[in-house]
């Protein structure tokens, strides 16, 4: 299991109970020590397109209403920190971090020398002290509940060893330690992480890391976040720029430098470009600046899939273009070049009132869907501890003749060849209309609806054309999938019908 699948199973078993612990939120504790007050504002990164359904989802689940920025794929909203758990439960977020401060219009100066100097002088300025608080929070809050779940494998392999023998043994061994307070630093190293889930425009981006070696022991830090609150300990950090915009005097590779060098001398931490602590953000979009704090050590597009295919979708993306098609209960999903089965797994662990089901041609993706399906049993139930089982099921098929009735189906939701990797442009073009047909029929007239994703736009425009009498196009996102400009259509099935779509059975 990745880092990441770790670290969500883990938020995803938090309540607010114990984010209420952490924050001293108990009988003997002092009210105004407490950080469970602070209100701070939480930036998310989200797949290009589809800004507007992750706002939703954050209103939805959160109750909090969210800025999209002028750079695509962000958004941001303002949480109490108390609701930080809830916040990695969400499903239409790639990488999450906590707003230190926002400039919306930032006034770079000229030259290069005035511009970065401004960028070190604006380290020693910022209002470092609640969002590291929330960091903090995060570190504590995913530490506390690793140590959990590895008691948890260790007290279930201890009770399958002495099956049989008397009870009550012995408990593992630091199962029930005691979580340290919220103020003390957690000095576990983090990975690297992966960070290039989001394209912008080329010749526009630039993303860079800074690194420098040693640090300074004899300087004092000073201001709101003072160096007391570290308790002492030497921290690692790295700062990572990212740029757009062709109207800066600098680099991302001099931002990031420069900015850092301001970092370390404020808070005498240690530049370290691997095994960091705390990874700080400087995000310039043309003249708007954001640093932050990230809360993330890997996208959180990284679950469910543990086979992957030659385009396996991302679960965010297939979160998004799902929500776009409005499920309602008792439903029966289909996704019918289901490839891995990103789809239709994001499906069933989020509308488990629905009925989902992968199909392939591919008899080698329809087994990693099926291992893909159990890899995601197996999680669920070493969580709940007894035997579960999801709305979905997987089967082998060819998508111009699908084995199901005429007008069975409700939804369809599938990311069609792009004709790079799998196909080619050219089998498109009689691959596509043939599709369109045999989803028309399959498809329920009036309610049925179908989101598709492709980058082969032209041909699916003329394959549409096509079906006028099937299929009416509702509404089209402009997506970047793996640095391809492709498009996500939601089609609505209209109610006429011709010779051509009537059952076969």
């Amino acid at each position: 299991m990745s880092e990441v699948e770790k670290a969500v199973d883990a938020f995803s078993e938090m309540n607010l109970g114990d984010a209420r612990k952490l924050l001293g939120e108990d009988k003997e504790a002092d009210p105004n020590a407490s950080c469970k007050d602070i209100v701070v504002t939480i930036g998310a990164t989200v797949p290009t397109g589809f800004e507007l359904t992750a706002a939703d989802e954050v209103q939805e689940k959160l109750g909090s209403q969210s800025r999209i920025s002028k750079d695509r794929g962000k958004i941001y909203f303002e949480i109490p920190v108390i609701s930080l758990p809830q916040v990695h439960q969400l499903r239409s977020v790639d990488n999450l971090f906590v707003v230190v401060q926002e400039f919306k219009d930032y006034q770079f100066k000229e030259t290069k020398e005035e511009a970065l100097k401004d960028l070190e002088d604006l380290a020693k300025k910022l209002p470092w002290s609640d969002p590291l608080q929330v960091w903090k929070l995060n570190t504590s809050l995913k530490k506390k509940k690793t140590r959990q779940k590895k008691g948890n494998q260790q007290s279930n392999t201890k009770k399958q060893k002495l099956e049989g023998d008397v009870k009550g043994e012995r408990t593992v061994k630091g199962f029930h330690e005691p979580l340290e307070n919220i103020s003390g630093m957690v000095s576990a190293e983090i990975q690297d992480p992966q960070k290039a889930d989001e394209m912008v425009p080329p010749n526009e981006d630039e993303q860079s890391d800074f690194k420098e070696e040693g640090a300074s022991n004899d300087e004092n830090a000073s201001g709101d976040c003072k160096k007391s609150d570290m308790e002492g300990q030497v921290l690692k950090f790295r700062v990572t720029c990212n740029r757009a915009g062709g109207n800066h005097s600098f680099t991302s590779n001099e931002a990031a430098r420069d900015f850092g060098g301001a970092v370390q001398d404020f808070f005498q931490w240690k530049a370290d470009m691997t095994n960091f602590d705390v990874e700080v953000l400087l995000n310039i979009h043309n003249n708007e600046v954001v640093v932050g704090i990230a809360l993330t050590e890997e996208s959180l597009h990284r679950r469910n899939i543990t086979h992957f295919g030659p385009t396996t979708l991302r679960s965010t993306l297939a979160y998004g273009m799902l929500r776009l098609c409005d499920p309602q209960p008792a439903d029966i999903i289909i996704d019918p070049m289901c490839g891995t089965g990103a789809i239709p797994i994001e499906g069933a662990a989020e509308w488990p009132n629905c009925f989902h089901i992968a199909g392939d041609n591919n008899p080698q993706a329809v087994k990693r869907t099926a291992n893909n399906i159990s890899s995601l049993l197996k999680q669920i139930q070493s969580k709940e501890s007894s035997s579960v089982s999801k709305p979905i099921d997987n089967i082998q098929w060819d998508i111009c003749s699908l084995p199901l009735r005429t007008g069975s189906v409700d939804v369809i939701v599938t990311d069609m060849p792009f004709g790079k990797r799998i196909g080619s442009k050219k089998k498109n073009w009689d691959l596509y209309p043939a599709c369109l047909m045999e989803m028309g029929r399959i498809c329920r007239p009036r309610t049925g609806r179908a989101v598709l994703l492709t980058q082969d736009r032209k041909c699916f425009a003329k394959a549409l054309s096509k079906m006028g009498h099937i299929w009416r196009k509702s509404h089209t996102i402009w997506v970047n999938v793996g640095g391809l400009h492709a498009a996500v259509y939601l089609l609505k099935r209209l109610e006429e019908k011709n010779e051509e779509t009537k059952s076969k059975w």
